[in-house]
């Protein structure tokens, strides 16, 4: 099965580059970055190892850089994509049991699942905590993790319209969309890291509002495939 690994990355050139080279160490499935208009070289890095990359000229949210590494997956015919943070907070040793989970389940969405230890942020505890559970309300089934951007999806549950959202939030509404297309969701431990000199992108009062509005605006928005 044809796999990509599509990289979302804002100014994270140093981890980026330890998460390319360990990506390589062995074969894999193919990998693009989508530099969101960093002002690091980001770009030159994924270039460096030869592998694709998309840049925005500007910062456009990670919402749309994933919208936009979905895109060339439909365009390159890959089957699945598996989405992963540049900063290292996903252990790319991890990809083969996404792969294994998806060769046995191959139409199911797996989704990366941390616990919230004490060395995960107060703030993201706190958040993390509050969006599972007010997502797992919305669609009616356990949802552990809302916030873990590391994930497989098979590309065929992407190929209607995608959530408008910018942002981080893009993350939780797909999760929504997904949930109300009856796709069915598997879940992978992945350990909860927080690198150093990792600075979070989130800033939390604005996508805080940004998730209230996204979850009101849910409950009247036609998710079903068209």
């Amino acid at each position: 099965m044809k796999t990509l690994i599509i990289i979302p990355a804002f100014n994270c050139a140093g981890h980026l580059e330890k998460v390319l080279q360990e990506l390589l160490k062995n074969p894999g499935p193919d990998i693009l970055v989508v530099d969101d208009g960093s002002s690091d070289n980001s770009s030159q890095i994924a270039g460096r190892y030869g592998i694709p990359f998309i840049r925005h000229e500007a910062n456009r949210g990670k919402g749309v850089a994933l919208k936009s590494g979905f895109r060339y997956a439909q365009e390159h015919q890959y089957e699945s994509v598996i989405t992963m943070d540049g900063d290292g907070q996903h252990p790319p040793a991890l990809i083969p049991e996404f792969l294994s989970l998806h060769a046995h389940y191959p139409d199911a969405a797996i989704l990366g699942m941390r616990k919230r230890t004490p060395s995960m942020p107060f703030t993201r505890r706190l958040s993390n905590g509050i969006s599972a559970f007010l997502i797992s309300k919305r669609i009616r089934r356990k949802i552990y993790d809302a916030q873990c951007g590391f994930r497989l999806i098979p590309l065929k549950h992407l190929d209607t319209k995608l959530p408008q959202r910018s942002g981080f939030i893009f993350e939780s509404e797909l999760l929504i969309m997904l949930a109300l297309r009856d796709v069915d969701f598997l879940f992978l431990p992945v350990p909860t890291l927080y690198p150093q000199s990792s600075n979070s992108k989130m800033t939390y009062f604005r996508t805080t509002l940004d998730f209230i509005f996204m979850y009101i605006h849910s409950f009247f928005t036609n998710f079903r495939r068209k």
